[in-house]
């Protein structure tokens, strides 16, 4: 898990580091280009990073599977990227505070949006794998880093949720900016990580509580 955290976060800096760099190259005294500029720029940063993550998801499952040979075979597949007008919703909301007194606040959200929006595809790998899965398979939220919102909680609280449940719109696979928590698959209690502590989980999530942030990005 570590070493598929740390592949996901050095692509996430690649790709907030190519964002850096045209953001300091856009004319902020002409906000309609700058947004312009931004709304082709940035639909092709999410998804050229955001192949890479799904390969990355596809194979973070494939490693996790390890069943015994009697068990079906299967191997993930590698999920698309963010649609375009995905990526440009994002781009329109952060790009109001270009017209504003603040428009370095619109650099922060696309940040934001960039880690998001490039590590969706490796998640989306990982449960469309789940419920593809001829073995009935289970993902667990697991927090990591130093903060985790109440939303995040909520979801780790629930312990191994099957992936069935997103066929019924469940929330599982659903992520906010900066949100550094890891999908992982669940068959029996041994797949838990060994600092996974889902009764934690469910009494910060009965006392309403969470670890750091007190909201959740949009």
């Amino acid at each position: 898990m570590t070493e598929f955290r740390q592949a996901n976060q050095s692509l996430v800096s690649l790709a907030q580091r190519d964002l850096r760099q045209l953001w300091g190259a856009l004319d902020l005294n002409r906000p309609e280009r700058a947004r312009d500029v931004l709304l082709e720029f940035f639909p092709d940063l999410v998804s050229t990073y955001g192949d890479t993550a799904a390969v990355l998801g596809a194979d973070w499952y494939d490693q996790l599977r390890n069943l015994p040979p009697s068990a079906a075979s299967f191997r993930a597949a590698v999920s698309l990227p963010v649609q375009t007008a995905q990526a440009e919703g994002s781009v329109r909301w952060a790009a109001a505070d270009l017209f504003g007194e603040t428009p370095d606040s619109a650099l922060a959200k696309l940040l934001g949006s960039t880690q998001r929006l490039v590590l969706q595809p490796g998640r989306d790998s990982i449960w469309e794998a789940a419920r593809a899965d001829p073995v009935r398979t289970g993902i667990a939220r697991v927090p990591s880093g130093p903060q985790t919102c109440r939303f995040c909680i909520m979801i780790a609280s629930r312990g191994p949720v099957f992936a069935s449940i997103a066929k019924a719109g469940g929330d599982g696979n659903t992520y906010h900016d900066d949100c550094d928590c890891v999908p992982t698959v669940v068959r029996t209690r041994d797949d838990f990580p060994e600092d996974y502590d889902l009764a934690l989980y469910e009494r910060l999530y009965a006392e309403g509580s969470g670890v750091g942030r007190d909201s959740v990005a949009a």
